[in-house]
């Protein structure tokens, strides 16, 4: 495995963050994706040691744990849109539950010539089968790809120690100590014995806070959509060919070979030199820090009318674009700088819940064993609404609170005309 990490594959994840510019928020975050992914290799190893019984089985898991990362491009997630949007069709066929890195990592396993110096053909597809669930017993892939997994268990931890923050902290030692595997039909899954439920409850919190208190920071979400609307408007307005052909995934060697030069450092050293562009623009303002401000900030009881907040929570996003228009020519702004924004934590803990508890006598559901799990699981399901502009507030809290008003009168009014055009309502 030593061979692996010292691939040039491999070592390209020291230049990918593991947050993106969350340390524009926390200084200490910048660790990366190469960190994590060892750290994911050791946490699946340990609990690979505790539950698995073939030595195969038990290097493939810690195999897939390493390599699951390799298919992150620069910013990791926070581009992984625009990459879906702009891949081929082809390529997505029957794979729209899936994120577009994890087929690309399967793709770079299947097929990296450095992978293939030092792992078998037989082992790089069952490493594959193993992430996609198709290799093997379910308790397997639930080990690097579940409720509970290396890879989830190792980011809590780090991140957390990264930022500088608590909230990422749980018991790892007893959640692994009390995991096991449990018959289900005709298939082996991950359980967890009665023992371990205020462990598997600690780790639910954790996940829970660094969700809403670090990964979806205010400042973090605002960083995440100006990159993703800098390459938006890179590739649709300023038409830089490189930019689009690094987020249209074709499926071919030669794609593959391209994307795998690039790292956060060099896109955004690129865009940089864009002279005159909407991607440089965006990129200016990151690089020196002007963030865009949250200038609206509602929730589901902003929205009184069952059908209005039907429109904007459970609809289609197709409203974005005319309501950042209106926005923007109502308060002065250049249109592709206004970003609405659907903010949601329905997918932080909701895989937890149908986790077994083992008891002596009986099998039940983490859903049901736990006194907690159902309120967290009410509140997490909140969801929000924000606009993202070039706002500068002149004058003290007092007039920046009445801005903010200003702006959040007209943007409902803009929305319930948009959502109930037939009442259209004029604004004061």
């Amino acid at each position: 495995m030593g061979c692996a990490t010292a691939s040039k594959l491999f070592q390209r994840l020291r230049s990918l963050h593991q947050l993106a510019l969350a340390h524009l928020v926390y200084p200490g975050a910048t660790h990366t994706r190469f960190d994590h992914s060892l750290g994911a290799f050791h946490v699946a190893g340990g609990l690979a040691k505790a539950i698995v019984q073939s030595d195969t089985e038990k290097r493939l898991v810690r195999l897939a744990a390493l390599l699951h990362d390799v298919g992150h491009g620069p910013f990791s997630h926070v581009t992984e849109p625009i990459l879906q949007k702009h891949s081929s069709p082809a390529v997505l066929v029957g794979r729209q539950e899936s994120k577009i890195h994890e087929f690309i990592s399967a793709k770079i396993i299947l097929e990296n010539a450095e992978l293939r110096e030092h792992l078998s053909d037989r082992e790089r597809q069952n490493i594959v089968g193993l992430l996609d669930g198709s290799f093997g017993h379910s308790y397997l892939h639930e080990i690097v790809s579940g409720p509970v997994d290396a890879d989830k268990q190792d980011y809590l931890l780090r991140d957390s120690y990264f930022t500088g923050v608590k909230y990422g902290i749980y018991d790892q030692e007893r959640l692994k100590n009390t995991l096991r595997v449990y018959e289900d039909n005709d298939d082996l899954v991950l359980a967890i014995s009665i023992d371990g439920l205020h462990a598997l409850e600690q780790f639910v919190l954790a996940k829970y806070y660094m969700t809403t208190q670090v990964y979806r920071h205010r400042i973090r979400l605002v960083t995440d959509n100006m990159i993703e609307r800098a390459i938006t408007l890179g590739i649709e307005e300023d038409k830089i060919g490189w930019l689009k052909a690094l987020y249209s995934y074709d499926g071919t060697d030669g794609f593959v070979q391209e994307y795998l030069q690039w790292n956060d450092e060099r896109l955004m050293n690129e865009v940089l030199h864009q002279k005159g562009s909407q991607v440089k623009d965006l990129f200016d303002r990151l690089h020196e820090r002007r963030l865009f401000k949250c200038i609206f900030d509602a929730d589901q009881n902003d929205f009184p009318d069952p059908s209005t907040r039907s429109f904007v929570f459970a609809g289609s996003k197709d409203f974005y674009k005319p309501l950042e228009v209106q926005i923007a020519k109502q308060f002065g702004f250049d249109p592709r700088h206004v970003i609405a924004y659907g903010v949601t934590f329905n997918s932080a803990i909701k895989t937890e819940s149908q986790i077994p508890v083992l008891h002596k006598t009986k099998t039940t559901l983490f859903d049901d064993e736990s006194a907690f799990f159902k309120s967290v699981d009410q509140k997490i399901r909140e969801q929000h609404f924000h606009i993202y502009a070039p706002v500068e507030y002149k004058g003290d809290e007092k007039q920046k609170k009445k801005k903010l008003r200003e702006f959040k009168e007209a943007i409902l009014k803009f929305i319930q005309t948009l959502a109930n055009p037939q009442q259209a309502l004029p604004l004061a």
